[in-house]
């Protein structure tokens, strides 16, 4: 490939983007690239923009940097690159703060040439990037692996990246990622489509409730609205679009009612009826949650003090893991009644 002699691409997906970087965005590898830094103000527009997925994936991204126990960095990033939420090792921060890894950076594939989370979303596939197969050399320190973030729709919502100064396995490095994107994906259908029908199936009726189980949210009338890749995996689909905008009787050959008497918890799933390609899967229905005024000010009481009882009441350490700024805490916990040593005698734990 012109312009990396050095260091050839067997990739089909690293010779196609070192193609792109050349002629699509007209970089050259020994060009120094600083990423594009967003305002504060425009990447608070972007993280909630990009909620529930943004607030799922910073618990998921917290774990996965446990996990791995390794001096690398984890980040999301949204459709366009930007990177929203960082969690790293301590020993990563300054390789990190060198490389341009922070908050609010860009990193799509146009601004940075071929790394793991630009060409991830450029081409909706996970990949691994070592450090010589970056298009440019000032990235080639880097090993890193990403993997892009689905909706239930099946639009590009942004990625999850783990970078380090090491090597990373691949197989085992491209499972984990995978997994920690399949968990994001399935908690944010969840939570987007409560106000729907919940179909949840499974080959094994044991798995259902893990990370493998196919979802589907479909509303009222019976048509689909929703899908995580499970559901079309086992359902023999290979795109959302097969599938969304479809009605129960028009994939199962049944009606609402049939699916209501499946069940509703794991141990009660039953066969559904079997699809043209699909696997014969155990299925369990669940209705739409209703959500009164008051079971909303409810969770948002307990939500609130558990961050706060986690960062030891210090607002601003709280505000910063809640994403908004002093004022409005301090406003939200007054409206709850919350403070710290009336929190203490409600309990009456002293």
């Amino acid at each position: 490939m012109a312009g990396r002699a050095d260091a050839p691409a067997p990739d089909r997906r690293i010779r196609e983007s070192w193609r792109r970087c050349l002629s699509s965005y007209n970089l050259a590898p020994n060009t120094r690239q600083v990423p594009t830094i967003v305002s504060q103000a425009d990447l608070r527009r972007r993280r909630e923009r990009a909620d529930p997925f943004y607030s799922i994936a910073r618990i998921e991204m917290a774990g996965l940097a446990q996990l791995l126990n390794a001096p690398v960095g984890v980040m999301l990033t949204d459709d366009e690159g930007v990177i929203l939420g960082y969690a790293g090792a301590a020993q990563f921060a300054e390789v990190a703060r060198r490389s341009g890894l922070r908050e609010g950076a860009l990193w799509s594939e146009a601004a940075q040439g071929t790394n793991g989370m630009g060409t991830c979303l450029a081409t909706r596939e996970a990949v691994l990037i070592e450090a010589s197969e970056h298009f440019l050399y000032q990235n080639a320190s880097l090993t890193c692996c990403g993997a892009p973030i689905l909706s239930a729709r099946g639009e590009l919502v942004g990625a999850i990246n783990i970078s380090g100064r090491l090597r990373l396995s691949p197989a085992p490095t491209l499972a984990l990622i995978r997994m920690a994107v399949q968990n994001i994906e399935n908690r944010a259908l969840l939570v987007q489509h409560q106000q729907q029908h919940i179909l949840r199936f499974h080959p094994h009726r044991e798995f259902i409730s893990t990370a493998g189980e196919g979802i589907l949210a479909i509303d009222g009338g019976g048509e689909i609205v929703g899908a995580n890749l499970s559901a079309l995996a086992w359902l023999g689909l290979t795109l959302h679009e097969e599938l969304c905008g479809r009605t129960v009787r028009q994939l199962f050959g049944a009606d609402m009612a049939l699916l209501a008497g499946l069940g509703r918890e794991a141990t009660m799933a039953r066969p559904l009826p079997l699809t043209a390609r699909g696997s014969l899967c155990f299925g369990i229905m669940q209705p739409p949650v209703t959500a009164t005024p008051n079971a909303l000010r409810a969770a948002e009481r307990t939500a609130l003090r558990e961050v706060m009882d986690r960062s030891r009441w210090n607002v601003t350490l709280a505000a910063a893991q809640l994403d908004m700024n002093r004022r409005t805490l301090h406003r939200k916990l007054k409206f709850h009644g919350l403070h710290r040593y009336a929190v203490w005698e409600a309990d009456g734990d002293g």
